[in-house]
């Protein structure tokens, strides 16, 4: 295997990886798989180096590695690298702005892809898919990559690829939703219809003998044998996702891409992974800064509530409950602003919401602003006492 060969979300193996500074094991709830390869790692270490020491496995040492940098607590080591050997994935994941490893890596992938991909698999699905699945895919990618969705962040040059990747899916869903276009679309590129289901033939033992024959010869062909290859693990990859075994899924995807190492399908199916992962672990973050918030550990539980709100952007209750007690544990005014304005925006018809960024506001000064959220959480319950008390108060200070 060249040494120079890409592994996807970490880079080539000749790259350094750092531990993230500052990082902290218990905080980031490491398992000893976990921490160990990070001690591996040490202050920074080429990736070949840290697989070939691990004692693992390598797709058991890759997925380690990778949910590692999920988790924030592995980043590239920043050093010098010959300019023919430059990579621009390299470049953009080098980039400071606000986005976790794991997102960059995603964003950078399929927008490297765009132009690979017809109207169906851009949205992750099949030749022929339905209108109706077509609309369900479109929301779900909608999820992760509309603009809104990353209201406030330093995006960089990020915020250009975003909008590349949200007008692209924007243009496959209006063209497979609608009839006329759908239909157009399907005449100039007859291949990505649904197929017909095929007449089966009367059986004839002497050809089956035969098509056995020819596929075992087939089988031997080192280019149909790697297709196969690929195909087993992508197949194995996509149930291992299904099932939410989202190592294995990793580990699969990663023997991918030691084989082919510009599969548009083991991307999309890695970013689909991850952004699977994330939100399982920001549904468990969101619990446990429940908890904490119960007991009374503030710092606790605001740690493990923006670390739900980082891992799942549209997860309107994680946004919402780290902007409330972030307000309460001295959390940075801007960002509480983010994440309250963060929780309206995802449910727009929750009152408590709406109450909260009002408080924000009227704390920053921003009367006007705060008199139209709590007019929207009247608007909402018009019985809400404390609303009114708020908007009586903003109308006659006197």
């Amino acid at each position: 295997m060249s040494e120079s060969h890409t592994i996807v979300g970490l880079g080539t193996r000749t790259d350094h990886v750092a531990a993230a500074p500052g990082v902290d094991p218990v905080a980031l709830r490491l398992n000893p798989e976990e921490c160990a390869l990070l001690a591996l790692v040490g202050r920074a270490a080429r990736i070949d180096a840290v697989l070939a020491r691990s004692g693992l496995p390598e797709p058991r040492a890759i997925a380690v590695l990778l949910a590692l940098r999920a988790k924030g607590a592995l980043v590239p080591a920043r050093v010098s690298m010959p300019q023919a050997a430059a990579q621009p994935v390299d470049a953009g994941l080098a980039e400071e702005v606000e986005l976790e490893p794991a997102r960059k890596q995603e964003i950078l992938a399929l927008d490297r892809a765009l132009d690979q991909h017809d109207h169906f698999s851009v949205l992750g699905l099949a030749p022929g898919a339905s209108a109706a699945d077509v609309k369900a895919a479109y929301y779900e990618a909608s999820r992760r990559f509309h603009p809104d969705r990353f209201y406030g962040k330093n995006l960089g040059s990020f915020r250009a690829r975003i909008e590349r990747i949200f007008r692209r899916l924007s243009e496959a869903q209006a063209v497979l939703t609608q009839p006329d276009k759908r239909a157009a679309y399907l005449k100039a590129h007859p291949e990505l219809a649904a197929p017909a289901a095929p007449t089966p033939a009367p059986f004839d033992p002497a050809e089956a003998e035969r098509s056995a024959e020819r596929r075992a010869r087939l089988a031997r062909h080192p280019y149909l044998a790697r297709t196969q290859r690929l195909n087993e693990l992508l197949a194995r990859a996509r149930a291992a996702l299904e099932r939410g075994a989202y190592e294995q899924a990793f580990a699969e995807l990663n023997q991918v891409t030691a084989v082919d190492a510009q599969n548009a399908e083991a991307a999309l199916l890695l970013a689909e992974t991850r952004r699977r992962h994330e939100a399982l672990r920001a549904e468990r973050e969101l619990a446990r800064g429940k908890e904490l918030e119960r007991s009374g550990d503030l710092q606790g539980a605001l740690a493990a509530l923006r670390l739900a709100a980082t891992l799942d952007v549209g997860n309107a209750e994680a946004a919402f409950r780290a902007a409330s007690v972030g307000r309460s544990a001295g959390l940075d005014a801007k960002e509480v602003r983010v994440l309250a304005l963060r929780a309206v925006e995802l449910q727009p018809r929750r009152a408590a919401y709406h109450l909260l960024l009002a408080q924000v506001h009227l704390e920053s000064g921003a009367k006007k602003l705060a008199k139209k959220h709590l007019e929207e959480v009247l608007a909402l319950e018009p019985q809400h006492a404390e609303a009114k008390a708020q908007l009586k108060k903003l109308r006659w200070p006197f």
